[in-house]
């Protein structure tokens, strides 16, 4: 018997049979005359496999980087995705306070590192002006180990690494909150420290974007190249998600350029407005964002990023069904700041 329970075949000349996980590595690592797709169950049952720490190391990262010059499919994709919504739902508090669609929100979790992450800024505009939205991230992470939502959300005062029942009870007190992956999803934190060590992205660096965190039925989903739209929005059909929409955002964030939006559903690009030349730049410490952010949310920043978090907060508010564009969306956010109701819903998210 293989250390992984699995039978050894003997070496036949010209030829090899694998059983187990050896099986899975050989059917996408053998080039691109011999790799094939996995199947939607084929992929979440090696996903489930690498969670649970049923495969070595060395296994681990063959996959991960086999996969990786291969390139995923969406039902790969869907299928590494629900093996994690498997996993999520393990330490699951319990099913979300009944009402409107969650919208769940991600970008790359490697972070940022060329401008302030204004995810959380956006989520708590969205949800001042009536969306709810679940904003998910892990752990500094590579290649580029930037600043998370995470991050931001320390900075600002709030809980570092929040248990799935902590993020439940902001869900219910403020309509908006963070999901921390290292705590919600058994096996993400041993998986990510063989990540690292690969240095390369791969399937889990998208599928972790998908995942229905507090029962999130709707979908904003950060990525950097354009192929990805299309991947992202076809496993995003076969989760039967509500809603899906892309986002070709800063640095794979799920955070709009305000200069050039680009994002798109399964109908095609979204109508968004645009301010040509307006670029957000600026230290990404987390303190930055945080700042920021409150400043934001009391309505004394009325610059770029004031206006980046208020468009990227209607872009939540179309995701969530509030409102019929991302425009009409950015307006409901801009009255959430002016009548108090942002500085009221970032200071409910901070109250434990």
């Amino acid at each position: 018997m293989t250390p992984q329970g699995h039978t050894e075949l003997p070496y036949r000349r010209g030829r090899s049979d694998y059983a187990g996980f050896r099986a899975v590595i050989k059917a996408v690592g053998t080039g691109p005359r011999g790799s094939r797709a996995l199947t939607f169950d084929e992929a979440r049952a090696a996903t489930a496999g690498l969670l649970a720490g049923e495969v070595t190391p060395a296994q681990a990262g063959a996959f991960l980087v086999a996969m990786r010059i291969k390139g995923e499919t969406p039902a790969e994709l869907a299928g590494v995705a629900q093996a994690l919504r498997d996993a999520a739902r393990a330490v699951a508090p319990g099913p979300p306070p009944p009402g409107r669609p969650i919208v769940a929100c991600a970008g790359a979790y490697d972070g940022m590192l060329e401008s302030p992450h204004l995810s959380l800024a956006a989520a708590v505009l969205a949800a001042a002006a009536g969306a709810r939205v679940v904003v998910h991230c892990g752990g500094r992470i590579g290649p580029k180990h930037g600043t998370t939502p995470a991050d931001v959300l320390v900075a600002l005062g709030g809980p570092h690494r929040p248990k799935p029942s902590e993020s439940l009870a902001m869900l219910e007190r403020c309509d908006v909150a963070l999901v921390h992956a290292g705590t919600a999803l058994p096996g993400w934190d041993q998986l990510a420290e063989i990540r690292d060590e690969i240095g390369l992205r791969g399937p889990l660096h998208t599928a972790e974007k998908l995942v229905d965190h507090l029962g999130a039925t709707r979908f904003l989903v950060g990525h950097t190249h354009s192929s990805y739209r299309d991947r992202i929005l076809g496993a995003l059909t076969l989760l039967g998600a509500r809603r899906g929409i892309a986002v070709r955002g800063m640095e794979g964030a799920d955070v709009l350029r305000a200069g050039r939006p680009s994002a798109a559903d399964a109908s095609g690009p979204l109508d968004i407005p645009e301010s040509p030349g307006s670029v957000l730049r600026g230290d990404a410490d987390p303190q930055v964002a945080a700042e920021l952010t409150r400043a934001i949310a009391a309505g004394d920043e009325r610059g770029i990023a004031a206006h980046t978090a208020t468009l990227n907060a209607g872009l939540r508010l179309y995701a969530g069904g509030c409102c019929e564009s991302v425009g009409a969306g950015a307006a409901l956010a801009t009255r959430a700041v002016v009548d108090g109701r942002a500085q009221a819903t970032l200071e409910a998210l901070l109250t434990a």
